[in-house]
């Protein structure tokens, strides 16, 4: 059989198209992954409603496979269906949009199909859309967070109305209708009446989880080494208050930190 020439298919790579689009050097940016058509999932797995901690668990787990696999950002900030990925210098793939997004969204597709086996026991196909937000300075990185923060809250309102009026009997089509004309505040005392204080429902729930890297000291052979360890916190204050300011500084100095050891 004769060698076949390779000649014929160099036109083929001319064929492909990409965007060398890159992220401005030394500018933070923010990585938001959603989950696709987690409402559909989250009735297939059957989670507890309105919020199930071993679905958060998938997400946080999922998260961490970021800082394993050396990514390096700087914090993420899970909540609801989705986590945000902060990247303040280090950053990977040169900057590039589309491979960022692309192995990003792929890396915690797969992460959360195995973590959806081991808290629940399901297999199910899972996939997660990526996008990019350039966040010009600190400010807007606190900004950023706290507007996430604030859609966690609504989420969290919503959330817990719609199922209280699902055991109500109605369908919902009228839940969307009567939330739909409700205020928070009234929302809160229907709720209230009925033994549910949304003030006092599990933290994570009402302001999401915080994923960063902490420094630690151990001695060895009398010196004292650095270590880095990922931690997660399930009890976060107003990321707008003076409390989650000094938390978000303190996390954004840590990572400076540990790219200059």
């Amino acid at each position: 059989m004769p060698e076949l020439s390779l000649n014929k298919y160099e036109k083929w790579p001319k064929q492909e198209i990409f965007l060398e689009i890159f992220i401005p050097p030394e500018t933070a940016f923010f990585v938001r992954l959603d989950g696709w058509n987690f409402k559909k999932l989250s009735e297939k797995i059957k989670t507890e409603k309105p919020f199930d901690e071993r679905f958060a668990k998938c997400l946080v787990s999922s998260g961490k496979t970021l800082f394993d696999e050396g990514f390096s950002p700087a914090l993420i900030y899970v909540v609801s269906d989705e986590l945000n990925v902060l990247f303040i210098d280090a950053a990977p793939f040169r900057r590039r949009v589309e491979k960022i997004n692309s192995v990003l969204a792929s890396l915690i597709s797969s992460a959360f199909t195995v973590n959806l086996k081991r808290f629940f026991n399901k297999e199910n196909k899972i996939a997660f859309d990526s996008r990019i937000i350039i966040i010009p300075n600190e400010k807007k990185i606190i900004d950023y967070l706290g507007w996430r923060q604030t859609g966690a809250w609504r989420n969290h309102n919503n959330a817990y109305a719609y199922w209280f009026f699902r055991k109500m009997g109605l369908k919902p089509s009228e839940i969307s209708r009567k939330l739909e004309g409700l205020k928070t505040k009234e929302l809160h005392e229907i709720l209230f009446k009925q033994g549910v204080n949304l003030a006092k429902t599990p933290q994570w729930q009402r302001r999401g989880i915080l994923l960063h890297k902490q420094p630690f000291t151990r001695k060895i052979q009398n010196h004292p080494i650095t270590r880095w360890k990922t931690q997660e916190k399930w009890n976060l204050p107003l990321f707008l208050s003076k409390e989650g300011i000094k938390l978000i500084k303190q996390v954004l100095n840590w990572t400076r930190q540990k790219r200059k050891s």
